[in-house]
């Protein structure tokens, strides 16, 4: 089969690509080999020959939307009609989008049927894109939880990686730390996009991919425990956002359950620490 990722060069797609190679001829486009994604004709002519496109591209975080809207907008919003124009002019089999938990708002036990809510920048984007979706093509949404894990390309601004970092510096600091927040690590982030590309009878479906709902004063606690000799700095809330998801459907339609927990990203970012 026949795979483009587009922003494989980021958090996930360095991860995701060498796993799906096993099986599959997959192709990266990515701003860092100057592919952009508001470059319509260069992102036709990469998705000329593709059995599937698998969607990572976004500006990413909240803090990154919040500090460049107008680009957040170009990216995550503006090239959108572009990406799908050029799927459906080379009649590409399935297109994955990569949507994410933040464009449900704040949600307990969210399911895929529920409204989409975002209270971000970045969560609009999310939500516009998932709306610009149609039938004319073959789509999958998979609406991520906060990822964790080790990779080349390390994020540490999600929160698990971010609170093993501060721990191996002796103090993670917990902003308020009854919101409750979702958590899935990068290896069943990568199985569930293997399972995507075979799944059969599944176009047209969100599915959430999340493995632990936890309060962020639980995962400093975790943090700390498994790292050893950190201190937890209480301070006030800065970010009341508290939301879970359900990945019951996943389990139920394709089959998947994650293998990966939030304490093996934290072993495996601190095996990595220093790499």
């Amino acid at each position: 089969m026949k795979v483009l990722v587009v922003g494989g060069c980021g958090y996930i797609g360095s991860r995701l690509i060498p796993y799906l190679s096993q099986w599959h001829s997959v192709t990266n486009y990515d701003l860092m080999h100057g592919e952009d994604v508001r470059n319509t004709p260069l992102f036709r002519k990469f998705c000329a020959d593709k059995d599937v496109v698998i969607y990572l591209a976004s500006l990413s975080n909240n803090d990154m939307c919040n500090r460049s809207p107008e680009l957040a907008m170009s990216i995550n919003q503006y090239a959108f009609a572009g990406v799908l124009q050029a799927v459906k002019e080379c009649s590409v089999g399935r297109f994955i989008y990569a949507s994410s938990v933040a464009a449900y708002g704040d949600r307990d036990n969210a399911e895929e049927t529920c409204e989409l809510k975002p209270t971000t920048k970045y969560g609009e984007g999310k939500a516009f894109c998932e709306r610009s979706l149609t039938a004319e093509i073959p789509y999958i949404v998979t609406r991520c939880a906060s990822v964790c894990g080790y990779s080349p390309r390390m994020r540490y601004d999600l929160m698990v990686n971010k609170m093993t970092r501060d721990a191996m510096k002796g103090v993670i600091t917990v902003n308020g730390g009854a919101q409750v927040r979702s958590h899935i690590h990068i290896n069943d982030v990568c199985r569930l996009y293997r399972y995507l590309l075979d799944a059969k009878g599944v176009e047209y479906e969100a599915f959430n991919v999340v493995s632990e709902n936890m309060k962020v004063m639980d995962t400093a606690i975790r943090v700390a425990r498994t790292v050893g000799d950190a201190h937890i700095d209480m301070k006030p809330s800065t970010d009341n956002r508290s939301y879970s998801v359900s990945g019951e459907k996943a389990q139920k339609l394709l089959g998947f359950k994650p293998l990966y927990t939030v304490s093996d990203a934290i072993v495996e970012n601190y095996l990595n620490f220093y790499q």
